[in-house]
């Protein structure tokens, strides 16, 4: 990680302590990006960055007329959340480098290749993945593995499939540490629904590209908020 994602990640983490804290309770304004820049003594970029991945993570929104404001969080720690240890933040990180290498191009061959019955198992599992979202105490593990499973399978390329399935255990296992951080934001669970219904609707469009994109999409938003689990000595690199 390069100085500047540095500085934007520790500017993100002080920024949840006070919205934590209550120093910025739900439905307040953020300050500007002006006054964040005056008050960490850093440019605007890194504070623009921050509250990139506050955005991304449903922390806070963007209204009309300017402005960020803090959602309606559950009182949890969401700093407890966000700290990992090495090991697991070594094995999220060379996951996530897999998946930004194989899903978009999944998502690519899944336009061109997916059956009626691939068609159907991706809407059954997006149903699933928008019930475990919309339940408060789930995390939504099982629905969104078994998303990501039907996305790989509708490709029908055998080495894909078999990579996928290789890769399950941990794929799981790192799934229950970053989703965990998830509960209690109900607009984070929103935009991740989101996110995956606009892949499965440019698969059944049979529009690759697109598909491709939005798969894309989906994961560099993952990008940003999977920086935030690492301590500040263990960035992505």
């Amino acid at each position: 990680m390069d100085k500047k994602e540095k500085i934007s990640q520790k500017i993100s983490r002080e920024l949840l302590t006070m919205i934590e804290e209550g120093k910025f309770p739900p439905g307040s304004k953020l300050p500007t990006e002006m006054e964040l820049s005056a008050r960490f003594g850093v440019s605007r970029v890194p504070i623009r960055e921050a509250l990139s991945v506050l955005k991304a993570m449903g922390i806070i929104t963007s209204q009309q007329g300017g402005g960020s404001y803090v959602e309606d969080i559950q009182p949890f720690s969401l700093i407890q959340h966000l700290n990992m240890h090495g090991g697991n933040a070594e094995h999220i990180r060379y996951l996530f480098e897999m998946r930004q290498i194989l899903e978009p191009q999944a998502a690519y061959l899944a336009a061109l290749r997916r059956s009626p019955e691939d068609l159907a198992e991706m809407h059954k599992v997006l149903k699933l993945l928008e019930d475990d979202l919309s339940t408060e105490d789930k995390t939504g593990v099982e629905s969104d593995f078994a998303f990501h499973r039907a996305l790989i399978q509708a490709t029908h390329n055998p080495v894909m499939i078999q990579t996928m399935e290789s890769l399950s255990s941990l794929y799981m296992s790192t799934l229950a540490i970053t989703l965990k951080q998830n509960i209690g934001l109900k607009r984070k669970r929103e935009i991740v629904y989101k996110e995956h219904q606009n892949i499965v609707l440019a698969i059944e469009a049979e529009e690759p590209e697109l598909a491709k994109v939005q798969c894309s999409i989906h994961l560099k938003n993952a990008e940003k908020k999977l920086f935030l689990l690492f301590n500040d000595d263990e960035g992505m690199d």
